[in-house]
């Protein structure tokens, strides 16, 4: 269980010889000046240091939990060969601060989004992050937000609930379409299956498109068959992105700076 961020604990850890990163005549002086530093900046109450007699560094302190834990990171990524705090030591749902792990990251916060352009008449699928979805047009050079979620439009899956037939066409969530094997039963597409048409021979069918824009077949061309249905609003920039970085810079920038 995690300690709470402002308890008082008292934590002692071990940097083995095979890994320490000073071993020149003046090791000694070079750690106690940075356990001096991380001490005073990062109000650890007491700090003890050893180097025991098999080459082995020996650390304990006291202080706030969340204040021991940064100590401990910023120890080993100062006196580590590879300048990596070990895994083991790692708070509670952290990672170590890898380039894999940022990037497992990014991969985490990006979503595909789509984006349509109405004075050009284009749309376009985009990988965009959550915090930024912005996207834009290679035509004009206006920087668009995305359409709203549930207005995307493209081609999609439908799974029939009555029958189970599964079939493929043109799809728009809040519009349902027929099921040709039960004929009148309104089908909504499934979640998160409407994209753009993939590359390749298209499926031949003799089923016709039929959904609540075209009146179920009433209608021809669909108007959904436009390019631009949905018209993404232009992105007005407010500058928050700059703004949250700076605000963001604490003593840390400095060491993580020092580590790359």
């Amino acid at each position: 269980m995690a300690q709470p961020a402002n308890a008082e604990i008292e934590r002692a850890f071990y940097i083995a010889k095979e890994y320490k990163r000073y071993e020149d005549p003046r090791a000694g002086d070079k750690i106690r000046a940075i356990c001096r530093e991380i001490k005073i900046k990062h109000n650890i109450a007491n700090m003890e240091y050893q180097e025991r007699p098999n080459g082995t560094l020996y650390f304990l302190m006291r202080g706030r939990a969340n204040d021991v834990e940064i100590a401990i990171a910023l120890l080993q990524r100062r006196l580590t060969r590879d300048r990596r705090q070990a895994s083991a030591d790692l708070p509670e749902g952290v990672s170590a601060l890898t380039v894999e792990n940022l990037r497992r990251h990014d991969r985490e916060l990006v979503e595909r989004r789509q984006f349509g352009c109405a004075p050009c008449d284009s749309t376009w699928w985009k990988k965009v992050f959550e915090h930024k979805p912005v996207s834009k047009c290679n035509r004009c050079h206006v920087k668009y937000n995305p359409i709203p979620k549930d207005q995307e439009y493209g081609i999609g899956k439908f799974t029939c609930q009555h029958c189970g037939n599964t079939f493929t066409g043109w799809a728009q969530y809040n519009k349902p379409a027929d099921c040709h094997n039960c004929k009148n039963v309104q089908v909504y597409p499934t979640e998160g299956s409407i994209g753009p048409r993939q590359p390749g021979p298209r499926l031949r069918t003799r089923n016709v498109h039929s959904c609540s824009m075209c009146q179920f077949g009433q209608l021809h061309p669909c108007p959904g068959y436009r390019k631009v249905l949905v018209a993404s609003t232009p992105h007005i920039s407010t500058g928050s992105t700059v703004s949250t970085f700076l605000t963001q810079a604490t003593d840390l920038e400095a060491e993580y700076r020092d580590a790359t």
